[in-house]
């Protein structure tokens, strides 16, 4: 009975030492856990992504306003006075019309005076003819040779000084008005009645119409070069509050360089991350009949290349250390609590660049999570969070 006792009693005490071990195991595998999921929580978090084996798409978008492509600027060359403006601005004009009168009395005057003095030496002139009538009727022959001389003369001068009144009369109706030399609209007007001619800058500006519109803007070399003259492009012209699609031709394509091309490349990115900033002048002729000078035209160019076994990956992704490029991709490694993931660098070549996405030649395959941006700085080898 007491042996029995005995057994029961042993059997009770295992089963607690076993229900204890296991509570133990339990316990340190559940904190084991949970200090690896509280570590992994404090580890930096990344965002990455997959390179892509698809076409570089490049967009490129500009503004420039148009301007006359001939623009004549008109003044009295005299500086006379204003006497007044037939025109304004945005006037349409027929070659021939009349835009401005001046006037300038001193100039009448002189006229005048020229004129008189004419008068004289034309009285004069038939005081020497009656001269001369009467020397060859008292048969006084060398009288009549000195008066026939004399005659001569002044009629000489009275011609000289009939081709200078003229002359003065010519450049005076010249002078006291400007007239359009071809059909086209007024674009700008200076001149003010009562002040002198060129007191505000020229008088008048005139466009010709028949000549159309031009703009010109820097075109990065990307897609400048695979342009040509004579080459057409759809364009849009703000006009009045909305916007008006024209036909653009190009007239000129010259190479501009350095800090002025670099300053005018607008809104396009298109090139290799180790290339200077260059771009092709353009010069765009645009024909239409309801658009004005200064309004703004934008030009929308989009290419796409093919990568040719190259990987395209977000432009943040790629981090430089000198010359030297680079990623930062993820390495999974398998551990006996799942799997970790630590960050290795893989120096990469790069090609063409949109802006937003790098064309990548070597150091990044297809299965490579790349790491596009993190909470916090990295280094090579360190563990972070997916």
């Amino acid at each position: 009975m007491a042996t029995g006792f005995t057994e029961a009693l042993d059997a009770n005490k295992k089963r607690k030492i076993v229900r204890l071990t296991s509570l133990f195991v339990g316990s340190l595998l559940l904190l084991t856990l949970s200090s690896n999921t509280l570590l992994t929580l404090h580890l930096p978090k990344v965002r990455t992504e997959l390179g892509r084996a698809e076409a570089l798409v490049t967009e490129w978008r500009g503004t420039a306003p148009l301007m006359p492509r001939q623009l004549i600027e008109l003044s009295n060359k005299a500086e006379w006075s204003i006497k007044e403006v037939h025109v304004k601005e945005g006037d349409l004009v027929k070659k021939g019309q009349t835009l401005i009168t001046y006037e300038n009395p001193s100039a009448d005057r002189e006229i005048l005076d020229v004129q008189a003095g004419l008068a004289e030496q034309r009285l004069s002139l038939a005081d020497l003819q009656d001269a001369y009538i009467e020397a060859v009727r008292n048969n006084d022959e060398i009288q009549a040779r000195r008066t026939k001389r004399e005659l001569e003369r002044a009629r000489i001068a009275i011609g000289v000084q009939d081709r200078k009144v003229t002359t003065m009369q010519s450049e005076v109706s010249d002078r006291k008005r400007i007239i359009a030399p071809f059909d086209g609209i007024v674009t700008q007007v200076h001149a003010t009645p009562q002040q002198p001619s060129g007191s505000g800058g020229q008088d008048i500006s005139i466009a010709n119409r028949q000549q159309g519109y031009q703009f010109e803007m820097v075109i990065p070399d990307d897609l400048g070069l695979k342009l040509r003259t004579d080459e057409k492009l759809n364009v849009q012209i703000e006009h009045e509050g909305a916007k008006i699609p024209a036909e653009g031709i190009i007239t000129d394509i010259r190479p501009m360089s350095g800090a002025d091309g670099g300053a005018s490349l607008q809104d396009g990115v298109g090139r290799s991350a180790s290339q200077t900033v260059s771009g092709q002048r353009v010069v765009v002729k645009v024909q239409h009949p309801n658009v004005q000078a200064n309004e703004l035209v934008s030009v929308e160019l989009t290419q796409s290349e093919k990568t040719d076994g190259g990987m395209l990956i977000s432009s943040e992704a790629i981090r430089q250390e000198g010359k030297n490029s680079y990623v930062l991709v993820i390495e999974e490694r398998p551990g006996p609590l799942g799997n970790t993931f630590i960050v290795r660098k893989s120096p990469v070549r790069l090609g063409r660049t949109n802006g937003q996405e790098t064309l990548v030649l070597q150091g990044v395959y297809g299965k490579d999570r790349i790491i596009v941006e993190s909470s916090e700085p990295l280094t090579e080898g360190q563990r972070v969070r997916v």
